[in-house]
């Protein structure tokens, strides 16, 4: 189970990635900023920083 502090992380940034996108023009920046946030809300964790491909969780085998 994930802790507080990493659930309520999640959800700050989720709130400051939707802020963002609210005045957005670009559909291209607007995808992308999508994307980000269902990621974010899948990983329950802000990973805003994290480096590509880092997450071995997209690479196992579905089962």
């Amino acid at each position: 189970m994930l802790s507080t502090e990493k659930i309520t992380n999640a959800f700050k940034a989720i709130c400051e990635e939707a802020e963002r996108l609210k005045n957005q023009d670009d559909p291209d920046q607007l995808q992308a900023g999508l994307s980000m946030i269902v990621s974010i809300a899948k990983h329950q964790n802000d990973i805003r920083n994290s480096a590509n491909g880092s997450c071995t969780a997209h690479s196992k085998k579905q089962q």
